[in-house]
C-alpha cells in the first residue's frame, strides 16, 4: 500500500494527471488556466524553455491547491535581456493522510505526510536568428516514511516566428532519470508541437498543442487568451483518451504588478476537488 501511494505521488507531481498517469503538474496559475497549452505561446519554461526577451526582470510567487489535500507553492525569478534566464523552486505537500493496511479495517492505522520539492533553471538564446532556443534542467526530491525519490530531467525547446501573427514551437521533456532506495520507475518522455495565432482585430491569441508520450498516448490541447491592457481572460481544454478537462482564469496588470488566477475542471472534481492556482508577480 505504501509503495502504491509513493507511485501515485510521483506521477501527480510529474504529470498533469487525474489518477496514476498523465502530464506535468502545472507550476503556475497561468499554465493551469490554459490547461497546459502554450508550447508556442511563451508562457512559461515548464511548457517550453525557449523564452522570448522580457523588457523587465520579475519575481513571482504562486500559491497552489492541487487534487485532494495536496498544497504547494512556487517562487521564481527571471532576468536577462539578451539571454533570458529563470530559476524556480517548487514544493508540494500533503499532511494527515490516513494510512490503511492491506486488510479491511474499521479505522486507519495512523496518519502520515508526503513532501516533494523541485528546483529548476532555464536559459534561452536566439543565436542571432529570428528563432529562440532553450534548455531547462530540473532536480526533484520527495520523501515518504523511510523512502526517498530523487531525479534530474532536461527539457529542450524552440520557438519559431513565421510572421507577425503566427508562431510555431516544439519541445521535448523529461530527458533524464530518477532513483529511489526501494523503488525504481521510468520517467515518461514527452514531445510536442504547438502553434500560436494572434488575432489583432479582437486582441486575442489562439494556442494549440499536440503532445505525444513515450507510453504511446497522445493529447490535444487548445487555449485562448486575450491581450488587453488591464484585465485578460484565459481559457483552455485538454483532450485525450482518458480525460477531457477544461480550465478558466484571468490575468490582471497594474503598473509593476501582475496577478494570474486559474481553475481546472475535470471529470473527478466531485471526489478529488477542483485545483486552483494564484500567482503574484512583481516587475523590477
Amino acid at each position: 500500500m505504501i509503495r502504491l501511494f509513493l507511485v501515485y505521488i510521483f506521477f501527480i507531481t510529474n504529470s498533469f494527471a487525474i489518477g496514476l498517469q498523465g502530464l506535468i503538474i502545472p507550476q503556475s496559475g497561468q499554465i493551469l488556466a490554459t490547461s497546459g497549452t502554450g508550447i508556442a505561446g511563451d508562457i512559461d519554461p515548464a511548457l517550453n524553455p525557449a523564452m522570448k526577451v522580457s523588457s523587465h526582470p520579475f519575481m513571482q510567487f504562486s500559491i497552489n491547491r492541487w487534487l485532494g489535500d495536496v498544497n504547494g507553492s512556487q517562487t521564481l525569478f527571471r532576468w536577462g535581456n539578451e539571454i533570458p534566464k529563470q530559476v524556480s523552486i517548487q514544493s508540494w505537500s500533503a499532511k494527515d493522510l490516513e494510512l490503511w493496511g492491506d486488510s479491511p479495517d474499521n479505522r486507519p492505522l495512523g496518519s502520515f505526510g508526503v513532501h516533494w520539492t523541485a528546483a529548476a533553471f532555464s536559459i534561452s538564446h536566439h543565436f542571432n536568428t529570428p528563432y529562440h532556443f532553450g534548455l531547462r534542467i530540473q532536480t526533484h526530491y520527495s520523501h515518504l516514511f523511510t523512502e526517498t525519490l530523487s531525479g534530474i530531467t532536461l527539457d529542450a525547446g524552440t520557438i519559431m516566428p513565421l510572421g507577425p501573427s503566427l508562431t510555431l514551437g516544439a519541445v521535448i521533456r523529461n530527458i533524464g532519470y530518477e532513483y529511489t532506495n526501494n523503488l525504481r520507475a521510468e520517467l515518461p518522455m514527452e514531445g510536442g508541437i504547438g502553434g500560436a495565432v494572434k488575432l489583432p482585430f479582437v486582441k486575442a491569441s489562439i494556442l494549440t498543442d499536440l503532445l505525444y508520450k513515450s507510453d504511446q498516448r497522445q493529447e490535444f490541447r487548445f487555449g485562448i487568451t486575450t491581450n488587453w491592457k488591464w484585465l485578460n481572460v484565459i481559457a483552455g481544454t485538454s483532450i485525450s483518451e482518458n480525460r477531457n478537462a477544461k480550465s478558466l482564469g484571468f490575468s490582471f496588470n497594474y503598473r509593476r504588478w501582475k496577478i494570474n488566477y486559474g481553475i481546472y475542471f475535470h471529470e473527478n472534481s466531485a471526489v478529488l476537488g477542483t485545483p486552483k492556482f494564484l500567482d503574484v508577480r512583481r516587475y523590477l
